[in-house]
């Protein structure tokens, strides 16, 4: 499932299209009149038929070769659902699978990718006047009322910072918790309601690890399989970011 969403490029409307799985990091551009053209890519026209089809709805078409040689180029950065592309999925798939943890798949790009820069970055969004000031105001667990649970953004960090600042705070004063379960939302779609990793999230400020004794207690619960679409986890950033927040916030703090 491809993400197209609108840019503009010295005053000419443009649209764009992306992957939001991760099989392709490349990002390609169309003037507005090519998304006719690209729309036919759809596995039930031939190069003909579409050749045909623009002929017939504009009175002039590209030629064959010129269509045949954009199919190519999509093909090739992984853009079309094709041999190639399941050749291209297969492997990532099976590198993430044999990955004793998951990899941090946005530093550096979503968030700061060392270590004491990615720390200085988080603590940055406690600061007022947009943020909440240091935490560390009560003890952990005081707070009225305590907190069971928390909605926080998963949006960039330079997008989002200050908001993170509030979040957290409220989860170091009125929480004393040591398990914490991440809800995330999976842009790119999965076949399953449900995904959960035993891989620990890694960060540039260490990996968060996971409690396999809570998750085989939930998937007994659960009475499904809850890895068999644990490869979502590999690129999507809502579950990324909250792992970086808590590995800094309560890493030195809390087992």
């Amino acid at each position: 499932m491809l993400e197209a969403f609108p840019v503009e490029q010295d005053g000419e409307r443009l649209v764009a299209l992306r992957d939001p799985a991760g099989f392709t990091d490349q990002i390609v551009v169309f003037a507005l009149p090519l998304l006719d053209l690209v729309s036919l890519f759809d596995g039930e026209h031939s190069i003909g038929e579409i050749q045909a089809v623009l002929q017939e709805r504009y009175g002039q078409a590209p030629t064959m070769e010129q269509i045949g040689e954009l199919v190519e180029r999509l093909d090739e950065a992984g853009f079309l659902d094709s041999e190639r592309f399941e050749e291209r999925r297969r492997t990532i798939e099976e590198a993430f699978r044999a990955s004793p943890v998951r990899p941090a798949a946005h530093a550096g790009g979503a968030y700061a990718g060392e270590g004491p820069a990615l720390a200085a970055q988080i603590e940055a969004f406690f600061t007022p006047p947009e943020g909440p000031g240091a935490p560390g105001g009560l003890p952990a667990g005081v707070g009225s009322p305590p907190l069971r649970g928390l909605i926080a953004p998963h949006i960039d960090f330079h997008r989002g910072g200050s908001v993170y600042g509030w979040a957290y705070r409220a989860l170091l004063e009125r929480s004393d918790a040591d398990l914490f379960v991440i809800l995330g939302t999976c842009h790119a779609g999965m076949g399953d309601p449900f995904a959960a990793t035993l891989k620990p999230y890694d960060t540039p400020l260490g990996a968060v690890p996971v409690d396999r004794d809570f998750y085989e207690a939930l998937s007994r619960r659960y009475g499904a399989d809850l890895l068999s679409s644990e490869a979502a986890h590999r690129s999507e950033h809502s579950i990324e970011l909250q792992a970086v927040m808590l590995r800094h916030v309560l890493g030195a703090r809390r087992p």
